[in-house]
């Protein structure tokens, strides 16, 4: 799991706001669940107004409703590598506590401290007992507003870079599916289906219409729930595809209407009709 969130660490770098310092910071948050929570420096021309990689990423998770975490990566390219400044340190011990901090650079250089450990006389309280946020605000009926978090568990990889050049024969195409290592083992077996469905995040797709001319139905109108159509209110794509062999934890596929490097967010398998 170390490497695996420093990896997304250094993905989330790519995301900093740094032209000032020019120094971009990628920071992974791990919950108590499970889920990876990412940040990035966010610079300003008033400086006071920066906020560090970690903080985003804990304060994130915390509006994501997340209360319970257990470590946090962050990478920069410095050598030794770089640790949260003090701002981060009394931050993340309010919100998260003594968790676990792993510091590394883009030479694969890593330092892992508890949080205690770099801030040993931190101020104010810590953990979530003492947090006047309770359960009560994170349960209530509205909340299903607030955006939900997704985290790919890989992508999808073939020779098609944008969605105009995947050809009209796609159900011919062979892709491979790559699931990242921390999830292989939740392929286990997965050979044995000869179809699976891939969820997917169109990653490069923007807007939508609720309503239009579908060319796949004769050109009459259809409502985005009621079609395939890629410009949704949510960028999420449900593709069903020939299962053709497993590597470890990479999959080839036939059939999938998707672009080199699309995050999957989900495999499912087809339930027989009884």
């Amino acid at each position: 799991m170390v490497e695996a969130l420093l990896a997304t660490a250094r993905a989330a770098r790519n995301r900093a706001y740094a032209p000032y310092s020019r120094f971009p910071v990628g920071a992974a948050m791990l919950t108590a669940e499970g889920a990876v929570i990412t940040g990035a420096n966010i610079e300003n021309a008033s400086s006071g107004m920066t906020v560090c990689a970690e903080r985003l990423a804990v304060m994130t998770a915390v509006h994501a409703g997340f209360r319970s975490f257990q470590k946090i990566a962050l990478v920069a390219d410095c050598n030794p590598p770089a640790s949260p400044c003090g701002a981060c340190l009394q931050v993340l011990w309010e919100l998260a506590g003594s968790i676990e901090v792993i510091m590394g650079n883009l030479e694969n250089k890593v330092l892992i401290k508890p949080l205690q450990e770099l801030y040993p006389y931190p101020f104010g309280a810590s953990l979530w007992p003492e947090n006047p946020v309770n359960d009560h605000y994170f349960n209530l009926a509205e909340n299903w507003r607030v955006p939900a978090l997704f985290h790919p568990v890989g992508y999808l990889s073939n020779g098609f870079d944008d969605p105009g050049h995947i050809p009209g024969q796609y159900k011919e195409l062979f892709s491979q599916v790559v699931i990242a290592p921390e999830y292989e083992e939740g392929l286990y077996r997965i050979e044995e289906e000869e179809r699976i469905h891939l969820i997917a995040y169109l990653h490069k797709v923007t807007g939508y219409t609720l309503k239009e001319r579908r060319s796949g139905r004769g050109n009459e109108v259809y409502g985005v729930f009621a079609c395939r159509a890629p410009l949704r209110p949510n960028a999420i794509a449900q593709t069903t595809v020939e299962l053709i062999d497993r590597n470890k934890n990479v999959l080839t596929v036939k059939g999938a209407d998707l672009i080199n490097g699309t995050p999957i967010l989900d495999l499912k398998t087809i339930m027989p009709v009884k």
